[in-house]
């Protein structure tokens, strides 16, 4: 299987999860997820200068990285409701455009409006989680999807990432996602697994066997391993079966950056 060099887009976090400080977002996990999927991440993101930890796997990749005074921070508290989070800071700056014809593919994967628009320059296949388009981004305020959001066309829109829940209530339609390019569509619907629309509206099912303890992440890893595979010459069942499995495998891990 190819080995894709992908570049990642997005932002690190500082995540408060139940009184402990941790370091997190899509720079980290999708990465992760990336390298489980056979990939090389190549970084491009925001990062505070408050951002005070040492990543081994990080400090290793190649990367650009845009410096701000704060990074993305969440207070984010798990119960047997679900996840709620809290922002707390954001940064002023923010990505406008992307750029980067050393790359096999572009994973754009904001965690909160870092990525100021879509304008990616480079012909080559895009996948997108579209979390961060749609939050509202208010600080010291839960965060809750916005509607009116919408992506403008790219023909080289390969794959989209997003949870039920943030289609549902930014009202995102399957179909209109379609019409602007995206080929395939994966939907993560909590510990039932996730679905994978084609844009001829077949439908791949992955249930995973034993649900794990951790949360955090696990869209962001699933879009990287996804994407990595795909890039990688594997057809969509087998692609979305090997991420499903390496994603339960991450979920009923012990990690911990």
């Amino acid at each position: 299987m190819k080995r894709s060099k992908i570049l990642i887009v997005g932002g690190f976090t500082i995540d408060e999860i139940q009184g402990k400080i941790r370091p997190g977002g899509p720079l980290i996990y999708s990465s992760l997820g990336v390298m489980r999927g056979g990939g090389i991440p190549k970084l491009y993101g925001l990062i505070g200068r408050d951002f005070d930890f040492e990543i081994d796997f990080i400090s290793d990749l190649e990367k650009q990285l845009i410096y701000d005074e704060y990074t993305i921070r969440f207070k984010i508290d798990l119960t047997n409701e679900g996840r709620k989070l809290i922002l707390l800071k954001k940064p002023k700056n923010r990505i406008k455009v992307i750029s980067d014809n050393t790359v096999d593919g572009i994973l754009v994967n904001p965690v909160c409006k870092e990525v100021d628009n879509m304008s990616i320059q480079s012909p080559i296949p895009i996948a997108v989680d579209i979390q961060g388009f749609v939050r509202n981004c208010i600080e010291y305020e839960e965060i809750r999807y916005e509607m009116g959001f919408r992506f403008p066309f790219n023909s080289n829109y390969m794959v989209m990432h997003g949870n039920r829940e943030e289609l549902e209530s930014s009202k995102l339609e399957l179909s209109d996602l379609f019409k602007v390019g995206f080929k395939e569509i994966i939907v993560s619907d909590g510990h039932n697994g996730f679905n994978v629309y084609t844009n001829m509206l077949a439908k791949y099912t992955y249930r995973p066997s034993k649900i794990g303890k951790n949360e955090i992440g696990t869209g962001d890893f699933l879009l990287g391993a996804y994407f990595a595979l795909r890039l990688g010459g594997l057809e969509i069942i087998e692609a979305a079966t090997i991420a499903g499995k390496l994603t339960e495998e991450f979920s009923n891990s012990e990690f911990l950056i």
